[in-house]
């Protein structure tokens, strides 16, 4: 049991990964109550007994996969189940069968709309239950008419819910709470992002790393409301000066950083100069654009070193 467990400590198996082999266990434990209490159903118990056994190896899939499962099985998985219920809805002539396979549409709702893009869960749980519905309707007992309608409205609310305190998560994640901004939390993964883009497009991507002069004093001097109200007033003027696809974050106390997909270093300096002229003083800044081979990490570096430079020249200059 402890190597056991040591290997799935090395396997560093993603929460995604455990929910879905927990639904693939939800639905085996529920075939087999299908299993035990159905009678007389055409497709015949070994149609249940097989998918059972399909079903307990699929929850093993994730498991095995690892870090390597990878997000559109799941996607595939779910869509295996509606359309292999809505098979056994169309046929089943057993109360029970039919009710068992629509329960478990809410919880394939929740997990839907907590791992995938709203439009996404929208349209593979629309699909579902459009399947669902062309299989009640073709059912003989007319009862279950009424529980699909139930089931889908508690499945409605699951993907919704699921899908807005989702969304609601990763805004909370990725913000910084009092301007408004992006934090470093993913950031460097969408810069990567742009990167990437770049190389594919043959476009610039410059990447320009602000920080505020003596902010410290400013907290020390005159009180830490007077230190907010400062960083609040330059991320409203770091928003004003950029375009709506422009990446803005606060990355530390008093450190901004500023992502300009398909901008040269000329085009990233007018957006300083831009900056400069909405807050002439108080700020350093430091610029670079990428290069074959970047990374988030190489060029938030050189950035971070022309930043210091620019610090440095500024001391001596106060008007550069």
């Amino acid at each position: 049991m402890r190597r056991f467990g040591e290997w799935l400590a090395r396997r560093r198996i993603p929460l995604f990964a455990w929910v879905t082999a927990a639904a693939g266990v939800v639905i085996a434990a529920s075939g087999l109550l299908d299993a035990v209490t159905s009678t007389g159903d055409p497709l015949g118990s070994g149609w249940t007994w097989f998918w059972i056994a399909v079903t307990i190896v699929l929850a093993g899939t994730p498991i095995a996969f690892g870090s390597r499962f990878v997000r559109w099985l799941g996607l595939v998985g779910a869509s295996v189940f509606f359309v292999v219920t809505s098979v056994q809805m169309a046929v089943s002539v057993a109360p029970v069968a039919s009710v068992n396979n629509i329960v478990l549409y809410p919880m394939f709702a929740c997990y839907l709309g907590w791992f995938y893009r709203r439009w996404v869960a929208r349209a593979v749980t629309g699909a579902g239950f459009a399947l669902s519905l062309t299989a009640v309707l073709l059912n003989p007992l007319d009862a279950l008419l009424l529980t699909w309608f139930n089931v889908l409205l508690a499945s409605v609310f699951c993907l919704e819910a699921a899908g807005y305190l989702r969304s609601r998560l990763d805004r909370e994640i990725t913000t910084d709470p009092l301007t408004g901004l992006l934090n470093r939390s993913g950031l460097d993964a969408r810069i990567d992002l742009e990167l990437t883009r770049a190389a594919r497009t043959g476009q610039p991507v410059a990447v320009v790393i602000v920080d505020l002069d003596d902010f410290k004093r400013v907290n020390d001097e005159r009180g830490h409301a007077e230190g907010d109200r400062r960083l609040v007033e330059f991320a409203a003027a770091l928003r004003s000066i950029t375009r709506p696809y422009d990446l803005v974050a606060r990355i530390g106390g008093d450190e901004f950083l500023v992502v300009l997909p398909a901008t040269a270093e000329r085009e990233a300096a007018e957006v300083t100069a831009r900056l400069h002229a909405s807050i002439p003083e108080g700020w350093s800044f430091g610029l670079a654009v990428a290069e074959p081979d970047d990374t988030a990490h190489t060029i938030r570096d050189r950035a971070d070193r022309r930043l210091y430079a620019h610090k440095a020249s500024r001391k001596q200059d106060p008007a550069r």
